[in-house]
């Protein structure tokens, strides 16, 4: 219910649920006065919108408009589903990502979908009602024996067993059923005999249960406790917490959640979508059990919805989830923990296409803390620590006390030479000889993503690149040319390798069915335990595979980026990185670094337990960089040389990006469009603004789409959401033509 003070307040702001940017302000409406006391900021409504009625919501109650003559809301459609500081957020969100607002909007809103609104006819006439497509509460009914004297006939069978069951205590009806068979015969005659109580009650779908593990709190080292009294002294502060896998990071979130809890506040704890597994959810709840909410795709819509209620309604207080988690309604958020800050994942794929990391930021304005956790910072956490906008923590070393484990680089090329052609060096070779006989476990990890088109020479190593943009060149097989997706660049492939003439040019990549095989064949006796996106698809796949690893006494887990993080098992001795070269070639500024990062991940898989481990990097490049980083154990290589490198061409974090892909069907559209908007972004740009393009996208067509895009740099800071959303709105493309803008992209492909 509305407060009486509000009712004066006749002006209701609403933005309308259309996927448009030319409806990206809130609309006066006039508020009822039958309706006064039910429009509050966050309430779906239904309000005309030229010929048509819509859905919208309620964001503010004022009192005065400019506008004379204002249409009134039609209905109230259901209870707030936001706040007011939510919708403030979203306002944030559109105009920091070039966004529609009511995309930033349905950010918070329940899951199951957008609202919509059916016509309903009925005695009393005409009616609207909200409608979630696809998702609502869920109830039970719980049975409870109340005449423990009570004895049904001997011929009723069925009654006789439900009575035997209710004496052990109230069951579900459909626990029941599952038992007995179908009893609601049965049930219907026990109530009416006032034997047993039916009683409606919700029922959570995706709670989890019980905890499945049991809490492993220990003594904190001296550095973790440091963490801890940091983060409970500076509330409101971004921290960077950096960790070597295994140092215990883990602790420190649960430590202060504890504190936070404690004092009647709430949490997020975000993952990457890849580390969501049982392992990583199972130590929240076995720390703080039902107070946990857990929200991530692979929960069916309905467990989703309930999962959000209990945040909504207060009844869980911590939510451990993917990005999308960030906006779930914690009551009284005090603290929000974002692990893995590196991964890609936290940025959005579609509109609007925010970075989770950098929206706790903003949240962090308003009083709540934020603590990023990784043992590989993003280059933009590096520099905000740097500079003082952030706090820099450290966990330097492995609480279990056990040393890290070895690194040996292998020069793929060299074992080429030698007369090598097997996927597997001589050194990996021998240490899969040795899991073998010693019955013991490894994790054998494919560096592939996606598309992985870029020449190499198997004797060398060596890679064309472009020679103005510091980025490997993309083999495009019709043509057979190679292409630079950033400025345009390209020219033929060669047939030799440029720097050693040899024939031996390739285009990478090997799929890990391949290695199956290749394992399978060479060491039929190891088990193999393949996961990657093929062997999870599907609910609990990805469940399944950990679990059939688990189970395994000796044997290999095979799989791409979804190995190299959130693993915990200390029966594992050898990590194999099949091929590091995969990530340093793409088409990406980035690359040196993810190669890095990756690198780093995966190598804290060996050696978490009792054993010592083994890591084995097999590159074509034994002095990249990352690898060089790695093998010394010395982060600074890598970021010391990606720091001048950067400074000099202008990428982040010492510029700021924006990448607009324009794409059709129809080609010709495709292009008109993509030169009206760098056209337009040319005329507006400030100083120190560059426009790059527009040039072929690096997937150049997808689905018959034809991609191009635009490369807007700008110094760091530039306000290019308002620059993007101004340039958009005076260019309209060809129908069929979509044009989807990218603040701060997290790759370029």
């Amino acid at each position: 219910m509305m407060n009486d003070s509000n009712s004066w307040l006749r002006i209701a702001r609403v933005v309308v649920d259309v996927r448009t940017r030319t409806l990206d302000e809130p609309f006066d409406y006039a508020v009822p006065e039958t309706l006064s006391d039910t429009v509050a900021v966050g309430c779906p409504v239904l309000v005309p919108l030229g010929p048509r009625n819509v859905v919208g919501y309620v964001v503010q109650r004022v009192a005065t408009s400019t506008i004379t003559r204002l249409k009134p809301i039609q209905s109230v459609l259901g209870t707030p589903l936001f706040t007011e500081s939510a919708y403030h957020l979203a306002r944030w969100i559109a105009d920091e990502y070039a966004a529609p607002l009511s995309e930033a909007l349905r950010l918070f809103l329940p899951p199951g979908g957008a609202p919509r609104v059916t016509r309903q006819e009925g005695p009393e006439g005409v009616s609207w009602k909200l409608v979630s497509p696809t998702v609502k509460a869920a109830e039970e009914r719980l049975v409870t024996l109340i005449d423990a004297t009570f004895e049904p006939s001997r011929a009723s069978h069925l009654q006789r067993s439900v009575v035997d069951a209710l004496r052990e205590g109230p069951v579900t009806v459909g626990e029941l059923t599952a038992e007995l068979g179908p009893v609601s015969a049965a049930l219907t005659a026990l109530e009416k005999r006032g034997a047993v109580s039916l009683v409606s009650r919700r029922r959570w779908r995706g709670a989890g249960g019980s905890p499945t593990r049991p809490d492993t709190s220990h003594t904190l080292s001296a550095a973790q406790e440091s963490a801890v009294a940091a983060i409970a002294a500076h509330p409101g502060s971004v921290f960077v917490l950096e960790g070597v896998t295994g140092s215990g990071k883990t602790e420190v979130y649960l430590r202060a959640i504890s504190r936070v809890l404690a004092e009647g506040g709430g949490a997020i704890v975000l993952v990457p979508e890849i580390s969501l597994t049982p392992q990583t959810v199972g130590r929240f709840r076995a720390r703080f059990g039902p107070a946990v909410a857990v929200l991530h795709s692979r929960l069916s819509v309905g467990e989703r919805f309930d999962q959000w209620d209990l945040l909504a309604k207060g009844e869980a207080q911590v939510v451990v989830g993917a990005r999308s988690a960030l906006f779930a309604p914690v009551k009284d958020l005090r603290l929000i923990i974002i692990d893995e800050e590196h991964e890609t994942s936290y940025k959005q794929g579609s509109a609007p296409r925010y970075h989770a990391r950098d929206v706790a930021a903003r949240m962090s304005e308003s009083g709540i803390t934020v603590v990023l956790g990784t043992a590989t910072p993003s280059l933009e956490a590096r520099d905000a620590v740097d500079s003082g906008r952030w706090r820099g923590l450290a966990l330097p070393d492995r609480v279990t006390g056990a040393g890290r484990p070895e690194i040996v680089v292998v020069d793929m090329g060299a074992e080429f030479g030698d007369g090598n052609r097997s996927m597997f060096s001589t050194a990996l070779g021998e240490a899969l000889d040795e899991i073998l006989a010693r019955k013991s476990k490894a994790v054998l990890f494919l560096n592939r993503r996606g598309f992985a088109s870029f020449l190499l020479c198997r004797e060398c190593g060596f890679v064309p690149r472009c020679p103005s943009c510091s980025v490997s060149l993309t083999y495009h097989e019709r043509g057979d040319r190679l292409v630079c997706h950033h400025c345009g660049h390209n020219e033929p492939s060669p047939i030799a390798c440029p720097r050693c003439s040899s024939p031996y040019l390739r285009r990478f990549g090997a799929g890990t069915q391949r290695v199956e095989d290749e394992l399978r064949a060479r060491w039929p006796g190891l088990a193999v335990v393949r996961m990657d996106a093929d062997t999870t698809t599907g609910k609990g796949g990805h469940d399944r595979a950990l679990t059939a690893f688990e189970a395994l006494d000796s044997g290999v887990l095979l799989g791409t980026q979804m190995v190299a993080k959130g693993l915990d098992y200390p029966e594992v001795t050898l990590v194999g990185v099949i091929n590091a070269d995969t990530t340093m070639h793409l088409p990406d500024f980035r690359a040196a670094e993810r190669t890095y990062q990756l690198l780093e991940q995966v190598s804290g898989r060996a050696g978490r337990g009792a054993e010592p481990g083994t890591v084995i990097i097999q590159t074509y490049w034994p002095d990249h960089p990352g690898v060089r980083a790695v093998e010394s154990r010395d982060a600074n290589i890598l970021y010391d040389e990606e720091r001048a490198l950067r400074k000099e061409l202008g990428w982040p974090p010492y510029s700021r990006l924006a990448n607009v892909v324009v794409s059709g069907e129809e080609e010709k559209n495709v292009r008109a469009a993509a030169a009206s908007i760098a056209d337009q972004l040319t005329a507006s740009a400030d100083d120190g603004w560059r426009i790059l393009g527009p040039a072929d996208s690096a997937l150049a067509r997808v689905k018959r789409a034809y991609r191009r895009h635009i490369l807007v740099k700008a110094p760091p800071g530039a306000p290019l959401g308002a620059a993007l959303r101004d340039a958009l709105a005076a260019v309209t493309p060809a129908k069929g033509v979509s044009v989807a803008p990218d603040v701060d992209p997290v790759d370029l492909l």
